[in-house]
């Protein structure tokens, strides 16, 4: 069994070291952002510098050069609006719309709070969250399009494959029932009010060598990868375009 986990641990470590994300190589996730982006069909993945599959920034001398001098970031309250239908059988059986959209409007909170907190926490960050829309302060909008809950019927149906074969293999048989959730956000320049950066991410609930409690509760692998989000925005924004962000494993040795 440790030889398992062991050789499954060299092949990632192995597909990683290409230079696309985790995601696109291992998990064979796939991110179709709305029109709440701007630019949404111009998005690609920037595989030197981004972890999001989808990235847009702006070619505007105007509004590079604007950007130049802000200091502040406001971030917007999330919107949900351009929520998508569940997909999952598993989902629907566990989940009717109404429950989905009452934890969603919890989720979206938490998720502004983790964008905020990002700045906040990183003394050397390059904006200053403040409170309110300010004409020196860009604005980030966010919204979370997709959503699958984690449900109870999946994980029972995961752990059980696990008993049958090996640890792990459940969650690659039964990658329809792991929760998942998509982003996309549009960072604004206050002066010019265009933007200056968009993307979209998707995450889904990442490989487990070991059961944890997030997996119990609907939108813990939301939370989970929200964090990971407002984490790796702040540095992408925060630091010089020679930085490469790197995204997260694929699989999760601790899951809270």
């Amino acid at each position: 069994m440790r030889f398992n986990r062991l050789a499954l641990l060299l092949l990632l470590s192995c597909l990683l070291m290409s230079c696309r994300t985790a995601k696109s190589v291992v998990a064979a996730v796939h991110v179709q952002p709305t029109d709440f982006l701007p630019h949404a069909g111009e998005l690609k993945e920037d595989r030197k510098r981004s972890p999001f599959l989808g990235n847009w920034w702006t070619s505007d001398k105007r509004v590079k050069t604007a950007a130049e001098k802000v200091k502040s970031i406001y971030i917007a309250p999330v919107t949900t609006e351009h929520l998508r239908p569940m997909k999952q059988k598993l989902v629907k059986l566990e989940f009717s719309e109404e429950r989905r959209k009452e934890k969603l409007a919890v989720l979206a909170g938490y998720a502004r709070e983790k964008f905020a907190s990002a700045f906040k926490k990183n003394k050397k960050s390059r904006y200053k969250v403040v409170d309110e829309p300010a004409k020196d302060a860009m604005t980030l909008k966010l919204s979370i399009f997709e959503w699958e809950p984690n449900t109870l019927t999946g994980l029972a149906m995961r752990e059980a494959v696990d008993l049958l074969t090996l640890p792990m293999v459940g969650d690659f048989l039964a990658k329809p029932a792991r929760g998942q959730i998509a982003i996309e956000g549009v960072l604004i320049e206050p002066k010019t009010k265009k933007s200056f950066f968009e993307f979209a991410d998707k995450e889904e609930a990442k490989t487990l060598f070991i059961f944890f409690p997030q997996e119990v509760f609907p939108s813990g692998q939301a939370k989970h990868a929200i964090r990971e989000w407002a984490r790796q925005f702040e540095k992408l924004i925060s630091t010089p375009p020679e930085v490469r962000v790197r995204d997260s494993l694929p699989v999760q040795f601790i899951a809270f």
